[in-house]
């Protein structure tokens, strides 16, 4: 396969195309229908260039969908998440039940790429793809070494190997992310965590909040191990703005704020979350757009319930960029 280059890696700011599944809309879990809606027509409305995924099994589509490289090449892997180990019929596998769009079953059509397959247990939202010091990068959440039963050392060592042997001698830099535990961050996932901005730059969520509230320091670790390898951190922070103790709001709030960091990018546009306390909000958007240096959108539906924690019967969890699978094609009608 191609080499992998800054030239040819398709980060978010690459992308102009964007799927979601069916089901978001429909009645799969509490999540009331009305609100469900009106996030599907939001994010339609906000990329036009937007198309169904039929055949899924949940609306989370950036785990289980591939994650593109290059033009035309993807990689796959086994999505095999053991938080929903209870829940199998939530386990979407895009190939085997033939996941597709209402415009491949009108031409008779199926997804054309070429796959390289990792053979390793992933989900997709533990994947950021970034660029720093003129390499392609890919930052995770060490709970990648758990589900694949391999200490670091050795998955390190794989790694470097694997990206060499299979796209002729490309140098695929590597962070991991300290993992805060089953009981803090059941999914575990990147994508929760950090984000790349662009020339050296991520932008990592309110980790130095959570540490002062919860005395941790992961905050600490997360910068450390960016920084090591050559990024510029930028951290979102909120308690710099509220008062934890006083604010009923904030406080209610305080542990959904990590999902300001799980906006959709497509191009050099950006779509963020809305929890509903419009003082909380304005703070979030602000701060992304500072980061970004351009301004954002903020998606008119409170997802406070979606993103509040995982939970099957409401199918809740996540964000915006776990609700979407975002691509680049050539052609737009794709």
């Amino acid at each position: 396969m191609e080499k992998i280059t800054i030239e040819n890696f398709i980060t978010d700011d690459k992308t102009n195309k964007l799927y979601i599944s069916s089901l978001i809309d429909r009645m799969e879990g509490d999540l009331d229908i009305e609100v469900r809606s009106k996030l599907k027509s939001c994010i339609i409305d906000f990329c036009p260039n937007c198309e169904l995924l039929f055949n899924t099994r949940d609306v989370w589509t950036r785990d289980y969908m591939p994650i593109q490289l290059t033009d035309g090449l993807y990689l796959g892997f086994t999505y095999k998440p053991d938080y929903l180990i209870d829940y199998q019929k939530c386990t979407t596998n895009w190939q085997l039940h033939n996941v597709h769009t209402q415009k491949q079953v009108i031409r008779r059509e199926h997804f054309e790429f070429d796959i390289v397959q990792m053979p390793i247990i992933l989900d997709g939202g533990n994947v950021i793809k970034a660029i720093v010091n003129n390499k392609p990068c890919i930052i995770m959440c060490d709970k990648v070494l758990l589900e694949n039963n391999v200490i670091e050392n050795e998955f390190r060592y794989w790694w470097e190997r694997w990206w060499k042997d299979n796209f002729e001698g490309t140098e695929m830099q590597l962070v991991l992310l300290p993992w805060e535990g089953k009981e803090i961050n059941p999914i575990g996932h990147a994508d929760g965590i950090v984000r790349y901005i662009g020339k050296n730059k991520v932008l990592m969520t309110n980790y130095a909040d959570y540490d002062k509230i919860y005395r941790k320091d992961y905050s600490k670790q997360y910068r450390q191990k960016l920084e090591e390898i050559g990024f510029e951190v930028i951290e979102l922070r909120y308690l710099d703005s509220f008062d934890y103790e006083n604010d009923k709001m904030f406080k209610l709030l305080f542990d959904s704020t990590w999902c300001y960091i799980n906006y959709l990018q497509i191009g050099n546009r950006i779509l963020i979350p809305y929890l509903g306390y419009d003082v909380l909000d304005k703070v979030a958007k602000q701060q992304i757009e500072q980061a970004f240096n351009t301004k954002v959108e903020q998606i008119d539906v409170d997802m406070a319930f979606i993103v509040k924690d995982m939970n099957n019967k409401q199918n809740s969890g996540g964000a915006l960029n776990c609700l979407t699978w975002t691509i680049r094609t050539k052609n737009n009608d794709e």
